[in-house]
């Protein structure tokens, strides 16, 4: 009789435990989809304190293009983006899609695609003059995102595109 109570007490600690990890990972979920929004947010305004916040000392990221980019790297461009006059921009517009986040502990991986539209200004193509170029180039790009909780706050270690090759 012992021994069962024993193997019943057990499996609903198991049970508890298990339910205590999917209340984890929903909430690391969500943790990362703030993260996420908040930071295309903090790079498209030229946000220094929150890319900064945001993004591990160590981050590294590597480009559809192969090139790589330290936090420092992406610090600039923020800071640039900061220091120029506020005016409406054409920049890219970039939608997400097929997103899938995965957790391991204090590891988070989001992967997904990207597509990236631009829109090149009339000086930029060779359009008539008076008339506004189309959009020229859109690109098509799969992603991994790599969060680490690094003391107790979750922050992006790494990022990396690749091209989805147009057919």
């Amino acid at each position: 009789m012992k021994l069962i109570i024993a193997v019943v007490f057990v499996g609903v600690l198991q049970v508890f435990a298990a339910l205590g990890q999917d209340d984890d990972r929903a909430k690391t979920e969500t943790i990362i989809k703030d993260l996420e929004s908040k930071l295309d947010g903090a790079l498209m305004r030229g946000d220094v304190a929150s890319v900064d916040g945001i993004l591990a000392d160590d981050y590294m990221e590597t480009t559809a293009q192969g090139l790589l980019k330290s936090k420092s790297d992406v610090m600039t461009i923020v800071r640039t983006r900061a220091a120029a006059p506020r005016v409406p921009g054409v920049g890219p517009e970039i939608t997400v899609t097929e997103t899938k986040l995965r957790t391991f502990g204090s590891v988070a991986l989001l992967s997904g695609m990207r597509t990236v539209r631009y829109q090149f200004m009339e000086y930029q193509t060779a359009a008539p003059p008076g008339q506004l170029p189309a959009p020229t180039s859109q690109d098509q790009e799969r992603f991994t995102k790599i969060y680490v909780k690094i003391n107790g706050q979750w922050r992006l270690f790494s990022f990396q595109t690749t091209t989805i090759a147009k057919h």
